[in-house]
């Protein structure tokens, strides 16, 4: 589906929705789409969230569970504000791919793992037929992808969700398909058994879909998605499938990496806090981040640090590891409490690469010290792309 495809009135003469992605990015019908979709969603939260200021204000006094409501209305109005920045971001292009040979099953599993660690996750019920493929693509792309997957479905799923994986006999791709119901049958009215509500479409076409529908434009997938009054199938092929030898895994990878790149800057506007004790690390943090454009303060304490916060939050953080103690982890829990989709990027001493790792119920990006220029901007795309 494009994204200028946000009219849920479906077209004349189809009762049921068969969608292709194409791979253009976001033209001006569409970015009218988003826009609308954002103002959707952002209203949706606030409008109770500002009942409940009022009722607050006649009142004088607000009990735990309407501060609790409170809290997740503001929180769900933040979230679709940033789900709109990063759609907008990838479709504004320039994002620096770097494809690898990666095992699609390996990826699923971990992404589960993180989400069965993670306690704010919406509970769901995922059955698996996953065999094993092995695509080119690349891997914070694909972590962000299977991410949005699970999110999306989770919002709607009534039923267990149904996730294949297979490979295709002709052409040989990759395959992963998606399936739950969003419906139970017997809320179906007789003679509609075929074709979907324009309101239960439009829900479908949240701001986690569109995220979904954007990552896999950039990342040039096939995808497609089948609607019915019950249920719902999205199907993501992976054309640059690795199928017996290494060779064409380094063909492949030869074959994207002379793809041009549009623009440097795929994260501009965004507002870090970097938390370094020693200026070499700092200074190349430093020189990674403001050619993106990235809006960038440092300090080099975790008192310091707190100071900051209490001023108001960034969108990421980005501290040393050595700095990890009672203190830190203290702020990181506070820091959680208001606001769980913060993201934390850790430099960390060893290692040339991205990693996710999970703490304490936290899942956050780790990026090596030989890899901050390779790496750190591909960690906080991934990152905020999934709003921790």
């Amino acid at each position: 589906m494009d994204l200028s495809e946000l009219n849920p009135t479906p077209a004349p003469g189809k009762s049921a929705a068969d969608r292709r992605l194409p791979s253009e990015t976001l033209n001006g019908d569409a970015a009218w789409g988003l826009a609308n979709q954002m103002a959707v969603e952002v209203a949706g939260a606030l409008t109770p969230a500002l009942d409940s200021v009022r009722q607050m204000q006649s009142s004088g006094r607000i009990d735990r569970a309407g501060l609790q409501a409170l809290t997740t209305q503001i929180e769900q109005a933040r979230w679709a504000s940033m789900l709109g920045q990063q759609i907008a971001r990838l479709a504004h292009g320039g994002i620096q791919q770097q494809p690898e040979a990666l095992n699609l099953s390996q990826a699923l599993q971990a992404v589960l793992a993180q989400r069965h660690d993670d306690p704010s996750a919406p509970a769901m019920v995922v059955k698996q037929n996953v065999g094993s493929a092995v695509a080119m693509v690349d891997a914070t792309l694909l972590s962000a992808l299977l991410g949005t997957l699970l999110d999306w479905s989770a919002r709607h799923a009534c039923t267990a969700v149904d996730i294949r994986l297979d490979t295709k006999a002709w052409p040989a791709h990759a395959r992963l398909v998606c399936r739950y119901g969003h419906t139970p049958p017997d809320r179906v009215p007789a003679g509609a058994r075929g074709a979907l509500d324009p309101a239960r479409r439009a829900a479908l076409e949240c701001l986690s879909w569109q995220l979904l529908a954007q990552l896999a434009r950039t990342m040039a997938l096939h995808a497609e998605r089948t609607d019915t009054a019950c249920d719902t199938t999205l199907t993501l092929e992976f054309p640059q499938t690795v199928n017996d030898s290494l060779e064409s895994a380094a063909s492949l990878h030869q074959d994207r990496q002379v793809t041009p790149v549009d623009d440097t800057r795929p994260l501009a506007g965004a507002q870090v806090l970097v938390i370094a004790a020693r200026r070499e690390v700092l200074n190349q943090i430093r020189q990674t981040l403001l050619p993106m454009g990235v809006g960038f303060d440092s300090v080099s304490s975790v008192g310091a640090a707190r100071e900051f916060c209490q001023q108001g939050l960034p969108q990421a953080i980005i501290y040393e590891s050595v700095l990890f103690d009672s203190a830190f982890d203290g702020l990181r829990n506070d820091i959680k409490l208001q606001c769980p989709e913060l993201a934390w990027i850790e430099i960390v001493e060893q290692g040339d690469a991205f990693e996710i790792s999970s703490f304490g119920g936290m899942s956050m990006a780790r990026v090596g010290r030989d890899a901050i220029a390779s790496s750190l901007p591909s960690a906080m795309m991934f990152e905020l792309a999934r709003g921790l």
